[in-house]
């Protein structure tokens, strides 16, 4: 019996070794390079601390996903613990992805094609909730990020464009001067 549609997906034998699709063999590509790759800019890449998760970044998080979603699996979380780096070898991750990855940089996950649902297994193998990964993605305290979301989110006044927090922070550096 052939195997279901279902086991086709990315994320299936996430104990797997080789988690470079078929097309990338061997090559490490930086998220500028995949950037200038990926074709015209979408209008959503101006959404000031947003990294939308399409079919751009879905290509070049492949392997950065099926290395989070192979902690699932206790005897990966436990391989991983013993060996960060001898587990990362596992994957073919860029070099960005793999200093993301060991730094703890959640934002940067994202930005490199990390799918959020995803990084929640490394918070969680970290000992974090959904929820602290969330505020630490948002660069506030974890009890900022409940209050802003128990008030709706942020404000979209001043969130439109990434020009709009560009023209704060000048805004607030000529206050500085001043002062």
């Amino acid at each position: 019996m052939g195997r279901s549609a279902l086991s086709a997906l990315p994320w299936d034998g996430a104990r797997s070794i080789d988690a470079t699709p078929p097309s990338r063999k061997g090559e490490h590509v930086t998220a500028t390079e995949h950037t200038e790759r990926s074709g015209p800019t979408r209008d959503y890449d101006d959404i000031p601390g947003t990294f939308v998760f399409d079919g751009r970044r879905a290509r070049q998080g492949y392997a950065l996903n099926k290395f989070c979603m192979s902690l699932n699996h206790a005897e990966n979380r436990d391989a991983f613990r013993a060996d960060p780096e001898g587990y990362l070898d596992r994957f073919a991750l860029t070099p960005e992805q793999r200093q993301a990855v060991l730094d703890r940089d959640f934002n940067r996950l994202l930005e490199l094609g990390a799918n959020i649902y995803y990084t929640a297994k490394l918070g969680a193998f970290h000992g974090m909730t959904f929820q602290q990964v969330a505020a630490l993605q948002t660069g506030v305290a974890e009890e900022e990020y409940v209050q802003m979301m128990l008030a709706g989110g942020r404000p979209i006044e001043g969130n439109r464009r990434r020009s709009e927090w560009a023209e704060r922070e000048a805004a607030a550096e000529k206050g500085d001067d001043d002062g």
